[in-house]
């Protein structure tokens, strides 16, 4: 089989076995598509369709339900009435591009490179550098899409390569190994980045048999990339040869589209350490004071988990996360923050409902505190497991939750912070003289 027919068997319509962070991933027959929340995507392997003409309107139909601009590639390999009826439902076609492969052994080392010029590659916690050149157009993956999907580490199935001279930034390149396939597909390039495809294919290349056992993972064979214009020579240069074409087809339903995905992990840039700020300032914790509690504000409640089994705390989480949805306004971001740990933003009106992202921001964990709280601070949850205790604070947030977390975990523990019954605690609003002590209130003098 040749490299053609091996890609179009195992890369089109594949399914990601991970979807990308804010990524929903639906089939519907022979079509793959991704909702990024953004702008969608449709991909399949070559096909013919009885009545692609409502297959096309029934695409349409969805992304305009979401309010998402649609993106179509059709290859050279597909029925020639396939972008007929895409131009005929209103799509455009962007610019044909070259599709290009080449085997991992035999891409070639630039030998352009100046000396002192280095090579590096960003880890998931490194911030672009400045000073990147623009990308190259007409590739196949756009660097921002790249990194909204999460930045890479070692262990990812991505990596964003650099090279560097004498402090300045030459150019980039982002790659992403296609899982389940024998292939990695480089995304694009930025200015130089052409003389880093011989890294990124060392990077890819099966590992020397040396005796050494190994995690089971399948080999890649094979890089493919998308070019136009003059980026066409750099890959033949570096052992790249043309296996078909490609073009994209565009389509925008009427409505503004969504600017952010509903999901980010990590949060790229500072605004997760910003509100972590904010809420250290207004509730009076730090990481070092943490397991003494928050200062719960007086439009709160603060309830024992205890020796809470897996499917009691399952069944937190689900409360917790219907009350932030009911809740939640239009524009607000919700945050998962931990200390020194990655956080989560989330829009929880587009998180967790039927076709959306599964939900993921969980308010309690048994051996890391956990907040969840919105960028202005108004509601949220803090989940102190040196305590054993979740509070959650804001009128409204409050009142969804109530009565379901009593009925569930039983006497609350506090209320504004004051305890409650005969539950006494430890923390910012206890004096010295109560300790907790579920069912009996001791005096410790």
């Amino acid at each position: 089989m040749n490299v053609r027919d091996l890609y179009e068997r195992q890369v089109r319509g594949l399914s990601p076995e991970h979807p990308p962070s804010g990524a929903v991933v639906e089939r519907d027959g022979p079509l793959v598509r991704v909702h990024y929340g953004t702008h969608g995507t449709v991909d399949h392997a070559t096909f013919d369709h009885d009545d692609l003409p409502g297959l096309i309107r029934r695409q349409q139909e969805v992304f305009a339900a979401r309010c998402e601009p649609a993106e179509w590639k059709v290859h050279s390999t597909d029925p020639p009435r396939l972008a007929e009826h895409l131009r005929a439902a209103g799509f455009t076609p962007g610019p044909e591009r070259v599709l290009l492969a080449a085997g991992v052994e035999a891409v070639r080392p630039s030998t352009s490179l100046r000396d002192g010029t280095t090579i590096g590659s960003l880890s998931r916690w490194d911030p672009l550098p400045r000073g990147v050149p623009e990308a190259v157009p007409d590739q196949r993956r756009a660097l921002r899409e790249l990194l909204a999907d999460g930045l890479p580490d070692e262990e990812s199935d991505m990596r964003i390569f650099t090279l560097e001279w004498n402090a300045h930034v030459l150019g980039l390149l982002w790659i992403e190994r296609l899982v389940g396939t024998d292939f990695a597909a480089v995304g694009g390039i930025t200015g130089d980045g052409a003389r880093l495809l011989h890294q990124a294919a060392r990077v890819w290349a099966p590992p020397p048999d040396d005796g050494r056992l190994r995690a089971p993972r399948r080999h890649t064979l094979f890089l493919v990339a998308e070019a136009a214009g003059p980026l066409v020579g750099s890959y033949t240069e570096a052992g790249f040869a043309e296996i078909g074409r490609v073009t994209t087809y565009r389509w925008a339903p009427p409505g503004e589209p969504a600017r952010d995905r509903p999901v980010e992990h990590p949060v790229r840039g500072r605004d997760d350490v910003e509100v972590l700020l904010r809420f250290e300032e207004r509730f009076g914790v730090t990481y070092e004071t943490a397991e003494k509690g928050m200062a719960e504000p007086a439009a709160s409640a603060t309830w024992h988990l205890g020796d809470a089994d897996a499917p009691t705390i399952a069944r937190v989480e689900e409360i917790v996360e219907r009350g932030l949805r009911a809740c939640a306004r239009p524009g607000d971001r919700l945050y998962r923050l931990k200390w020194y740990i990655t956080s989560t933003r989330i829009d929880p009106l587009r998180v967790g409902g039927p076709g959306q992202p599964p939900w993921t921001c969980y308010p309690y964990l048994d051996d890391e505190h956990v907040i969840l709280v919105t960028a202005d601070l108004r509601m949220g949850t803090f989940g102190n497991w040196r305590e054993s205790s979740l509070c959650v604070f804001g009128d409204d947030l409050v009142g969804h939750v109530d009565e379901e977390l009593t009925a569930l975990l039983g006497t609350v523990l506090r209320r504004g912070g004051r305890p409650v019954g005969n539950v006494w605690s430890f923390g910012p609003q206890a004096d010295s003289r109560t300790i907790r002590r579920v069912g009996t209130v001791t005096d410790s003098t």
